[in-house]
């Protein structure tokens, strides 16, 4: 400080008037008051700085207090615009409720809804139980079929691709057709043989595709999936295949994302043609397609293990959904599959 340095002046300024013998008392005394004013005035300074850093303190302890109360207020919001939410979900799930009405009886052992658009699940039953599929495996073989591409593209049968039981279109070896072509009628009439030839046609056997199945399982975060060939009947070494109604829900999805296979699915009927001219009529296995006009997909199967089965999509009014029922009865899948879309599409 300045005042230090001049108080130290000072006191030099005494000490060599002192060892020089100067013996004024006048000069003394003025140097003396000039001393008490330094210090006087250092007091002053700090007292000052006292103050200062007084209001220092105030003014953070202020700021302080005004963030806290900020914080206080912005969690007030926070928590009155969750109220609010809650509150208009409540009255829409209420609004809902009452347009939808209750929900169908039905006798399906795993059942699934889904908005498609939102991801929200609208009803599920055992959603997360492992069981066979049946042939709605093949939603997913269709799926890595088209992200493929090329579905014109020509594909010669293979004596390996026409040994399959028990549902079979009667491909030969040698046959050509197009990817598109047998697509559709894997897809409409659910043809085994047909799901073996595009299988190895896409990965080089029926072996490599199932690991691109199992790959694509893990690649959309399915883990309660697994797959052993790309049309879902049982093996013969006891490693059989299994999924879930929910994670069956994702690949109907996936599958609904792509306008290839919306175009496919919504058929009532597809004309095959033989490469020697004969056309044989497949009627669609989804008989939900012909007495609602809602539905327009997707896949049906059955076996022993997985019952009657189907994944069915529709919309209206700008509404979509997609429901997975398994393990049903033969009269109930087809009665279950119809009310629950149904009743999901009210709203």
């Amino acid at each position: 400080m300045k005042l230090h340095s001049t108080k130290n002046t000072l006191l030099a300024f005494l000490a060599l008037t002192t060892l020089t013998g100067c013996d004024d008392p006048q000069r003394e005394a003025k140097l003396k008051w000039r001393e008490e004013e330094v210090n006087a005035k250092e007091l002053d300074v700090a007292r000052r700085e006292a103050l200062v850093t007084k209001e220092k303190q105030v003014v953070e302890s202020t700021r302080l207090d005004l963030l806290a109360k900020q914080k206080s207020v912005e969690l007030l919001q926070k928590q009155a615009a969750e109220e609010l939410e809650k509150t208009k979900r409540s009255r829409r799930e209420f609004e809902i409720k009452n347009l939808r009405g209750p929900l169908p009886q039905i006798s399906a052992d795993r059942v699934i809804i889904i908005d498609p658009a939102s991801d929200e699940v609208l009803f599920d039953k055992n959603a997360d139980k492992r069981g066979a599929i049946a042939s709605t495996t093949k939603l997913l073989t269709a799926l890595l079929i088209v992200e493929t591409g090329s579905l014109d593209q020509i594909i010669t049968v293979e004596q390996s691709d026409t040994q399959c039981a028990p549902v079979r279109l009667g491909i030969k070896a040698g046959d050509q057709y197009t990817r598109r072509q047998l697509l559709t009628a894997v897809l409409v009439k659910s043809s085994n043989d047909i799901a073996q030839a595009l299988a190895r046609d896409n990965a080089g056997s029926v072996e490599a595709f199932v690991a691109k199945m199992n790959a694509k399982c893990a690649e959309l975060g399915l883990k309660n999936s697994h797959y052993v060939n790309p049309h879902g009947l049982p093996s013969t070494n006891g490693d059989d295949p299994y999924s879930t109604a929910r994670e069956l829900s994702v690949i109907a999805k996936a599958c609904d994302q792509k306008p290839e296979i919306r175009e496919i699915v919504k058929l009532q009927s597809y004309k095959f043609t033989f490469p020697n001219g004969r056309v044989t009529q497949l009627a669609n296995t989804n008989r939900v397609l012909r007495t609602a006009s809602y539905c327009d997909g997707m896949k049906t199967g059955y076996t022993n293990a997985a019952g009657y089965c189907l994944v069915a999509s529709g919309e209206r009014n700008g509404k979509r959904r997609i429901v997975v029922v398994l393990n049903d009865s033969e009269g109930g899948v087809w009665r279950d599959a119809q009310s629950l879309l149904d009743w999901a599409l009210k709203a």
